[in-house]
């Protein structure tokens, strides 16, 4: 028995990604489906589904894809050129500015979990470890938001005066610290606990307290409020 896969002609039209999104919806198609679509054409030896499947399969998921640049989604993956890989970039930082324009109306902070859905598109993609501070107000609302440092807390040890200046001169009422973990894994290392404990007592001190610092991973976060250590 032939393994030939069907060419996207070749499918029934209610299952081609195109005539799939007209009639159900972009909520139901797959990423490689939707990716497909993006790409509009695949190769001499695949459909843009088959190319498209390939391509995720190969990358790991779309964080990982997020992260290439052309030039690197040239070079990995066969049968990808620059006008393809060019696609694919200008649809993934579009997702990337929808993401950021949806969340421009201040959040109101009330629990950790509103804090990740607001920040966990933001980190996408980020190879290396970033430090930010949310600066509030009394009533929890975002102020601002500001990237302290890059790099671990470990090597890249922040000093309390860095994050709370920055607090002092908004007139913050509380701040919460983020950063991500590149790995995925958002579990506290030894010194992102140090550096919470210090941040902790030194908002005590200066009347403007530390609510809350979150980990971010892949799909799942890390909240020292949460877990009572703050």
């Amino acid at each position: 028995m032939s393994s030939r896969k069907l060419t996207i002609r070749e499918l029934p039209r209610d299952e081609r990604p195109r005539e799939k999104l007209i009639h159900q919806g972009e909520h139901n198609l797959s990423d490689a489906e939707l990716l497909a679509i993006v790409m509009g054409a695949g190769t001499k030896r695949e459909s843009a589904l088959q190319l498209a499947q390939r391509i995720l399969k190969e990358a790991g998921n779309l964080r990982a894809l997020s992260s290439m640049t052309v030039s690197e989604l040239c070079k990995q993956f066969h049968g990808v050129g620059p006008a393809r890989a060019s696609q694919l970039k200008a649809a993934l930082e579009l997702s990337r500015r929808y993401s950021k324009e949806f969340t421009q109306v201040r959040p109101r902070f009330s629990n950790s979990r509103i804090v990740y859905l607001h920040f966990h598109e933001w980190f996408l993609g980020k190879q290396q470890e970033e430090l930010w501070v949310a600066v509030l107000d009394m009533k929890n609302h975002m102020i601002l938001k500001q990237e302290i440092s890059k790099g671990t807390l470990n090597g890249s040890p922040v000093h309390p005066r860095e994050v709370y200046a920055v607090a002092i001169r908004n007139s913050g009422a509380g701040i919460i610290l983020l950063h991500n973990h590149p790995s995925g894994d958002p579990s506290p290392s030894h010194e992102d606990r140090k550096v919470t404990l210090q941040m902790a007592d030194a908002g005590k001190l200066l009347g403007i307290p530390l609510l809350d610092h979150i980990i971010i991973g892949n799909d799942r976060y890390y909240s020292f409020k949460d877990e009572g250590i703050i």
